[in-house]
């Protein structure tokens, strides 16, 4: 075969593992402190709709335990999973986490005749500050009002960074998908780390999703849900005299 078709034919390969890697997606590190709870967001490809999804502990996808499937079962333990096929993304939580907790996971889609296509993160559990965290990771606004969201991170003098999971990453204030974010970076007297301040303009209902917190090594996944606004409606009382 001709040097430059074997050439051709790589290129074509490794594209082709690109676009399976880059089909199942999650954050890549995330500190949590013992005894609490992490909720992991994995984004997939449409073609994996009506696909079983799996979490897999172990540092090797071909290697890692099976923890818990959108088949069965759906809970084991502390860990459970659910499957969101309209927003095309599987969320694993965790609870009552300890030190043994603290490995790498999988987030894994079923193929057949085919090895698993999945995205790998890594879970550590400290007895300390982790070191990016939000105080709480499901918020919830109102269409046309603002969303504030607080990440705070141990890491002084670095920059926290905002993403739209799947999206588009913001280090300074601009717009995400047409949406206006405010990011205000500030010190935290209290543990002398930092805290990045998201403000969300104006939502839409087209802003619900998930989205991320980065610092350095750490991310951390939020995810927001807008809701219409509700009307109340003003009765008139007419009495007859």
């Amino acid at each position: 075969m001709a040097p430059h078709l074997l050439l051709v034919l790589h290129i074509l390969f490794f594209l082709a593992g690109l676009s399976d890697i880059q089909s199942v997606s999650t954050v890549r590190h995330v500190s949590v402190k013992q005894g609490g709870s992490i909720t992991i967001p994995c984004l997939y490809d449409l073609r994996y709709r009506n696909s079983v999804k799996y979490w897999c502990a172990g540092s090797s996808i071909l290697g890692c335990s099976s923890v818990v499937r959108t088949d069965h079962p759906k809970t084991s333990g502390k860990t459970s999973i659910s499957d969101d096929i309209n927003q095309r993304v599987f969320t694993v939580t965790m609870t009552s986490l300890s030190s043994s907790d603290s490995d790498y996971y999988w987030c894994i889609v079923e193929r057949k005749n085919k090895a698993g296509d999945g995205d790998r993160l890594q879970i550590s559990v400290t007895p300390d500050i982790p070191g990016l965290y939000v105080d709480q990771q499901e918020v919830t606004g109102v269409v046309g009002q603002n969303v504030t969201v607080q990440c705070y991170y141990s890491e002084a003098g670095a920059r926290g960074r905002w993403y739209r999971m799947g999206g588009k990453c913001l280090l300074n204030s601009g717009t995400l998908d047409g949406t206006s974010v405010t990011l205000h970076q500030q010190t935290n007297i209290v543990t002398n780390g930092n805290v990045l301040t998201v403000t969300m303009s104006a939502l839409r209902m087209v802003d619900t999703g998930w989205y991320r917190c980065a610092n350095g090594y750490y991310q951390m996944p939020v995810h927001i849900t807008v809701n219409q606004q509700t009307t109340k409606q003003n009765t008139t009382t007419f009495s007859k005299y």
